[in-house]
């Protein structure tokens, strides 16, 4: 009778200290992002409508990147040009790149 409860007590104690063991990391949340590339003679301000805060200032004939936590694969993107205050936006997909060029009298959006 006593090893019976020697038996169930250590098997109750090794069941219970398996699961200390056994946890699992948190997966980190991974960050979605999108390229820009600006084609035109001016520089431009880019952000992530309902994701980014802040504007990332895109130099004339430079790409920047943009990193942020989406909960949508489609995201909206607003450009503003700093020459004369135009803007454009574009709704695209999480990896593509937005290429900000010179269009008639304005700045112009497109995803490639």
């Amino acid at each position: 009778m006593a090893r019976l409860k020697a038996a169930t007590l250590t098997m109750a104690l090794l069941v219970g200290l398996s699961g200390c063991f056994g946890e699992e990391e948190k997966p980190v949340p991974k960050m979605d992002f999108i390229n820009i590339r600006n084609d035109s003679s001016t520089e431009v301000s880019v952000r992530v409508k309902l994701w980014t805060k802040e504007a990332l200032p895109i130099q004339a004939g430079d790409t920047g990147r943009i990193e942020f936590k989406a909960g949508a694969r489609t995201v909206q993107v607003d450009a503003r040009s700093r020459k004369q205050w135009d803007d454009c936006w574009v709704t695209m997909q999480i990896g593509e790149t937005l290429v900000v060029s010179d269009a008639t009298e304005r700045i112009g959006c497109s995803v490639e």
